[in-house]
């Protein structure tokens, strides 16, 4: 990084620094020793009260989520890559709650389906109001008796700090309003079960000290209304161009051009279809403006890729694929699958924490026992667990896994080689031949001769690819 504080030695060019000091200062990322320019009073030699020592000032996290908002209300590509994570983190078949115990499932299910709550129904919308507003705070209402829970948003722009237990920044404690504050959930020491009045969600922290998260577009937002102003100021050119301006040179003095326009009647164009008779001392030479549309569109595709890599996608995903084909957009797939599903595992996770609070409050209320039958889905062991712990929430599946596609494209191969043998197009030992090289070659790993029988299972096929590429990598591959 170029000093902020020591020019560069004489002779050697000075080089742009990442960040000035007004930048850091706006970032938070001075950490304890408050140098830099506060942007709002112009202070010097500052530092935040509350938070970590790298915190984001409070007008940064309130421009950053109110410029989100804005976006997504007006900004095509804002809302597309908003769309795109809502859709595949919690989109298609939906979210869903699954308990190792029938009595857990079904009080789960009666917090999840509740008419008030309609959890089900409403995860799009908090799943997309916790990308935009970067946290969540939801209120959550407990029956004293019963132990039913509902739940109420809070605008977390209303919270001016979030204190934490022990000065612990992973043990919130309670969320702070100007005239009130609210327990935050967490789990009695003495009993195991959730307390709390509110269940605060603050996903997009930079450091472990943070108490405090950005919005999710906060790092592309400014990008994006980047890319809002070259395709609108293209637009305008692009307007501009359809008015045609004719450059007409007469010979001789300047009389003798007020004679010709006297003459027409006036500088008026002429209309569509008409015909503008004159002699070889005229000429008539048309003035269209240049749009520049070639650069404006290749700066265009440049920011847009900044602004899709910052947010995790693909720019294929966002807009004209151009030049990719379909190799180009698989192998941009993975690094995609892998960003959303981060993000889908931090929604499912909070969640399953609401969910748990649910079941936590029936215990308490005497509706659930404490501990509860479990059973292992994979080994059948039966053992007793928390009645919290046997609750999760699930979301749907973000991609299929490579293996298993990969697998089924080596099945059709096998299926139209087997017909090329049946039509005598083929011998089967060409065939064969042919498999083994496309196996090799398509997926990287050894050919087994287990694989040579007709009725192995896909899934089978993909439990080889997974194995053999797991022991042939290289032990920094991980």
């Amino acid at each position: 990084m170029a000093s902020l504080f020591f020019p560069p030695a004489r002779g050697r060019p000075a080089r742009a620094s990442e960040a000035s000091p007004a930048q850091i200062a706006a970032t938070g990322a001075h950490g304890a020793g408050g140098y830099g320019v506060d942007p709002v009073d112009g202070d010097t030699g500052w530092q935040r009260t509350g938070g970590g020592p790298r915190e984001v000032p409070v007008y940064t996290r309130e421009k950053a989520r109110t410029f989100s908002i804005a976006a997504y209300r007006y900004n095509p590509m804002a809302r597309a890559i908003i769309d795109t994570y809502t859709s595949f983190c919690v989109g298609d078949t939906g979210v869903q709650v699954e308990a190792s115990n029938p009595e857990v499932q079904r009080h789960a299910d009666r917090f999840w389906t509740d008419p008030r709550n309609r959890l089900g129904e409403h995860q799009e919308l908090m799943f997309r109001d916790g990308l935009l507003n970067g946290e969540q705070l939801l209120e959550l209402m407990t029956g004293e008796l019963s132990g039913v829970v509902r739940y109420c948003p809070v605008d977390t722009s209303a919270i001016t700090e979030i204190t934490n237990l022990g000065g612990n920044p992973l043990w919130p404690e309670h969320a702070h309003f100007r005239e009130d504050s609210i327990p935050l959930v967490g789990v009695d020491d003495r009993t195991g079960l959730r307390t709390g009045r509110a269940l605060w969600w603050a996903p997009w922290k930079t450091t472990l000290s943070d108490t405090r998260s950005q919005p999710f577009l906060s790092t592309v937002v400014d990008w994006l209304d980047s890319y809002d102003t070259i395709i609108s100021n293209l637009i305008d050119r692009t307007a501009l161009a359809r008015y045609i301006v004719w450059d007409v040179e007469v010979e001789g003095t300047q009389d003798d051009v007020d004679a010709y326009v006297k003459a027409r009647g006036g500088t008026r164009i002429p209309r569509s279809g008409t015909v503008e008779v004159h002699n070889h001392k005229v000429k008539w030479n048309p003035k269209v403006a240049q749009t520049g549309a070639y650069e404006d569109s290749a700066a265009a595709r440049n920011v847009l890729t900044l602004a899709a890599a910052g947010s995790g996608l693909a720019k294929t995903w966002l807009a004209d694929p151009e030049d990719s084909n379909r190799a180009t957009s698989l192998s941009m797939a993975e690094p995609v699958r892998r960003r959303v599903q981060g993000v889908q595992k931090l929604w499912l996770a909070h969640q399953t924490e609401l969910v748990r609070y649910a079941v936590d409050q029936g215990v308490r209320a005497r509706r659930l026992p404490a501990l509860v039958d479990s059973v292992d889905s994979r080994t059948g062991a039966r053992f007793q667990i928390p009645a919290a712990e046997a609750v999760r929430v699930q979301g749907p599946e973000v991609a299929a896994a490579d293996a298993q596609i990969t697998a089924q494209v080596l099945l059709n191969l096998s299926t139209g080689l087997e017909k090329l043998v049946e039509q005598r197009l083929l011998s089967r030992e060409g065939a064969s031949l042919a498999a083994r090289r496309a196996w090799e070659s398509y997926m990287g790993v050894p050919y087994v001769a287990e694989l040579d029988s007709g009725d192995t299972d896909r899934d089978e096929i993909a439990d080889h690819v997974d194995s053999t590429q797991v022991s042939t990598a290289e032990p920094g591959d991980a």
